[in-house]
């Protein structure tokens, strides 16, 4: 059963990156929404979904910070592209 949100600690050993590495992503891409309960962070399954994607493009890809950030804008309008041609 998986749970509704996880924090940093957990993601971290989850992606194998350092908690430094995930706030930093986290302010330089806007599509990654965390929720912050009294300062600490909650992630979603979601947004652990979107830190795989970033850390694929950044570290296999071998993606900048900013083309990272148009790689997942592209992969949005494509998925809303999507979804208007099924309705």
């Amino acid at each position: 059963m998986s749970k509704t949100f996880y924090s940093i600690r957990e993601v971290c050993t989850m992606l194998d990156e350092e908690p430094h590495v995930l706030r930093f992503w986290e302010n330089k891409i806007d599509k990654l929404k965390v929720l912050r309960i009294n300062t600490k962070r909650h992630y979603r399954q979601k947004d652990i979904d979107i830190l795989k994607r970033i850390k694929s493009l950044l570290r296999d890809d071998l993606y900048t910070i900013e083309g990272a950030k148009k790689a997942l804008q592209r992969n949005e309008m494509q998925e809303l592209q999507e979804t208007d041609q099924i309705q």
